[in-house]
């Protein structure tokens, strides 16, 4: 039968299987027609994972080999959850359930609670600290409250009890540190009698309730079965044995799954994912069909090549390779003499790319604790870059977040027809709220949150659209984006992407860090690093401090092969070529910096060293060679399709009309002129340059 009834957009109803799979490429394509039995979709980053999976679901409606009101995708997070039912009413595919695992399982324990227990369902307990600091004093243990309900939460993501959790630290190597598994034990034990005793659950008891009903019900499972089909796991890589389970309950015997995920990026071990779920999926699923979507149509090929180089220490990783323009892309990896120097040198780095144009929301600093967050967001501060700091808690549960929203309802209440400038205006007075960030860490904090919500307001003209905007984003939990430089944990920037990425503490011990001891630890450090360089579109720079608390340090030994054993400071090295390529004479040297050709005043920023002069030195480009200079960047980008940076930087520009090279050799020791575009833009750039005459070297 093929299925008629889904709603969906404009036009979606007439859309026929073919013109759903347009514009899908020969491995999405493949993806989206494979029904009739288990699927595992592997997809590297940036490889349009969401496309072909809403067109799959989609594909699969419009054929008859899947009945929407039959079907459910399951993800992790609501954000995602509601981009895929966006996505699926578009395709005329709406009647598909999309939910995370939580809030599928919360709706089955609701609806047969009463058949299977009895009764009113427990009260869920949102904010359970109240109850771990009990848990914490009726057990007389010292642990924090952290440990305990990171703990917690891993135990139940496990299936175990907390009687089995000593038992199971060993068995599964999993590493405490200043904890004794005994005393946590007798903590969780604490933890459940107390929520017992007050006729309460919290969120992670929500999977175990509705396991235990649908195993202890045969006539609900069944039910439940005939409800449901066909399901499609989104991020597979991140299934928990408990989650898993759940999914073999729902399924039975049946193979209609479509698993997606990318073995690569499996880093929640902690929380209590099994990234040996989706390599075993060939076993546990027999006669699955197996489809890899290798093409990345977000990092430029340099990119590509180092994460290649990472995926091929990883089990089962995909091999990437890159739809974006072959001459766009930079990668760098840069050490500095220490933790401060290294802080003030990526602001420094940023500090010149926006200067030059790039947007620092387009920007991010990705790190491994949240330690190092005060040193690089001091620098930034100085320098008066705006970042904000993307932690865990959710954005609409924030107060300041909270009380914008109630007050932009006051005044769209007041005058409905009011534009959301207006609207956004009288609360910004209220909530004094300027634009200039205040001093202070909870100040900062509150100022970030309400500059991301200002940074909606320019998009939307009626105030009761940006009101209707705030809410759907509040249901999806989908924030809006920061309002400078995004400054997060290398776990928290899974799912992003932005044009220019900074790495930074790639030492050993940080990257991977000391906490790795075991082989199945050091492997996730591997993929988090991996997870880290495919976030960038166009730009990567890794960066780390040579003289610690404890001494010196050495480079991760993930960028092994990429500087020499001692690296030059201040320098950068080529990811993607051995040591070796360096000359001798200045591999393992501590050479002294770069000076201004004028003044002879060491170069500190990016943009000095390019220039190869001060910034307060004068230039000594000519205004006519700059302006064509800049066209032609412009006119060859549009050609290229890619944006101006990608051809070439505006200082590396700067640097030729400065320095006007004659010739093949001269153009090539300007920084920046990399082989690549050598080869591509020498012609042009010479004949642009051929009419002026040569600056001062100022030696």
């Amino acid at each position: 039968m093929v299925w008629r009834g889904a709603t969906g957009g404009m036009g979606a109803d007439m859309m026929d299987p073919e013109q759903i799979l347009d514009g899908l490429n020969e491995e999405q394509r493949a993806a989206a027609v494979a029904h009739g039995g288990p699927v595992l979709i592997t997809a590297g980053p940036g490889s349009g994972k969401t496309r072909t999976v809403t067109r799959r679901i989609a594909y699969g409606v419009r054929t008859g080999a899947i009945e929407p009101h039959r079907a459910m995708a399951l993800t992790f997070t609501s954000r995602a959850a509601g981009e895929l039912r966006q996505r699926l009413t578009a395709l005329g595919a709406g009647e598909v359930s999309a939910r995370t695992f939580h809030s599928a399982a919360l709706r089955q324990m609701r609806h047969f609670w009463s058949e299977a227990v009895g009764g009113e369902p427990a009260r869920i307990v949102g904010d359970r600290s109240k109850i771990l600091t009990q848990a914490i004093q009726e057990s007389g243990v010292n642990v924090t409250r952290e440990l305990l309900g990171q703990e917690l939460d891993w135990i139940k993501a496990q299936g175990i009890d907390s009687s089995d959790y000593p038992a199971t630290i060993v068995a599964t190597q999993r590493k405490l540190i200043d904890a004794d598994a005994e005393q946590l034990a007798s903590a969780m034990a604490a933890y459940e009698q107390v929520k017992a005793t007050q006729g309460i659950i919290d969120f992670a008891d929500v999977l175990l309730l509705t396991i235990g009903i649908l195993d202890s019900r045969s006539d609900i499972r069944e039910s439940v079965r005939r409800q449901y089909r066909w399901f499609t796991v989104d991020e597979y890589q991140d299934v928990s044995p408990l989650q898993q389970r759940l999914l073999d309950l729902w399924l039975g015997d049946r193979g209609q799954i479509c698993a997606v995920g990318d073995p690569a990026q499996s880093i929640y071990a902690f929380a209590g994912a099994d990234a040996g779920l989706i390599t075993s999926f060939p076993q546990r699923y027999p006669g699955a069909t197996i489809i890899s979507l290798p093409v990345t149509y977000r990092c430029a090929p340099r990119i590509v090549e180092v994460a290649n180089r990472l995926a091929s220490g990883i089990t089962q990783a995909t091999e990437l390779r890159s739809n974006v323009a072959s001459s766009s892309g930079s990668v760098q990896v840069l050490q500095y003499p220490s933790d401060g120097a290294e802080a003030s040198g990526v602001a420094d780095e940023i500090s010149t790319l926006v200067a030059n144009g790039d947007d620092p929301r387009e920007m991010a600093i990705l790190f491994r604790t949240n330690q190092q967050v005060r040193g690089i967001s001091e620098s930034l501060r100085s320098r008066g870059i705006s970042y904000a700091v993307r932690g865990s808690d959710r954005f609409f549960d924030r107060a300041e977040v909270r009380e914008a929203i109630t007050r932009l309802r006051g005044e769209i209440r007041a005058d409905p027809h009011l534009s959301s400038v207006d609207a956004w205006r009288a609360v910004a007075d209220a909530m004094g709220f300027e634009l200039v960030p205040p001093e202070g860490e909870k100040a900062r904090l509150r100022w970030e949150s309400l500059a991301a919500v200002a940074g909606l307001v320019p998009e939307i003209n009626l105030g009761r659209d940006l009101t209707s905007d705030l809410d759907r984003r509040a249901n999806d939990q989908d924030p809006p984006r920061p309002a400078g430089v995004s400054l997060l944990t290398l776990h928290a920037a899974k799912g992003l992407e932005w044009d220019t990425v900074f790495i930074i503490g790639a030492w050993d011990g940080m990257l991977p860090f000391v906490g790795a001891a075991t082989d199945l630890a050091r492997a996730e450090e591997l993929r988090l690093v991996y997870v880290g360089v495919t976030r960038p579109r166009q730009r990567l720079m890794i960066t780390w401090g040579l003289q610690g608390d404890n001494g010196r340090r050495r480079v991760s030994p993930y960028l092994d092969g990429a500087a020499p054993e001692r690296p030059i400071v201040g320098e950068q090295f080529d990811l993607t070529e051995p040591a070796a390529a360096l000359p001798d004479s200045r591999a393992g040297q501590q050479l002294p910096p770069a000076r201004c050709r004028v003044c002879r005043a060491a170069l500190v920023t990016g943009t000095e060293r390019v220039l190869g002069r001060c910034s307060g030195c004068p230039s000594t480009a000519d205004e006519q060679l700059v302006a064509r200079l800049n066209k032609w960047r412009s006119l060859t980008a549009a050609a290229e399709g890619i944006p101006s940076f990608a051809v070439m930087t505006s200082a590396t520009l700067q640097a030729i009309a400065e320095l006007v090279p004659i010739d093949v050799l001269s153009l090539q020791r300007i920084p920046g002129m990399t082989t690549d575009r050598i080869e591509r833009y020498s012609q042009d750039l010479l004949v642009l340059t051929s009419n002026a005459a040569p600056a001062s070297s100022g030696d």
